[in-house]
């Protein structure tokens, strides 16, 4: 004998034990209670059982599509704030600047008004 059989020699009992058997009396007991249950019955639970697993199935794809959307979002904005920090944001700034005076304008209030009623 060769040391590949005698290894499946002593494998293959634990293996049938192990696996085979449970899986071989849990057949057998399914088997048996399909074979009691009327057609009808029969036929709901493996609708129920068939909808169950196709909602889990959406729940599933639908939860990983979310998650890889938030993820890809998240590393849109990380870059748009890179991209913010890494270049020149005095330019930023002075285009916020120049919006909020021009606001200011469109509303007939100065901004030296503001800077002198606040300082009083």
């Amino acid at each position: 004998m060769s040391i590949k059989q005698k290894i499946q020699n002593l494998v293959s009992p634990l293996y049938n034990k192990v696996w085979h058997g449970p899986k071989g009396r849990l057949a057998a007991g399914i088997r048996k209670v399909c074979d009691d249950m009327p057609h009808k019955q029969r036929l709901m639970v493996v609708t129920v059982l068939l909808t169950a697993f196709v909602l889990i199935a959406f729940f599933v794809f639908g939860h990983a599509c979310y998650r890889m959307g938030a993820n890809h979002a998240y590393q849109q904005d990380s870059q748009f704030i890179e991209m913010l920090t890494e270049h020149d944001s005095s330019a930023f700034i002075q285009s916020k600047k120049k919006a909020y005076e021009e606001y200011m304008e469109s509303m007939n209030i100065q901004s030296d008004t503001i800077a002198h009623e606040t300082a009083r």
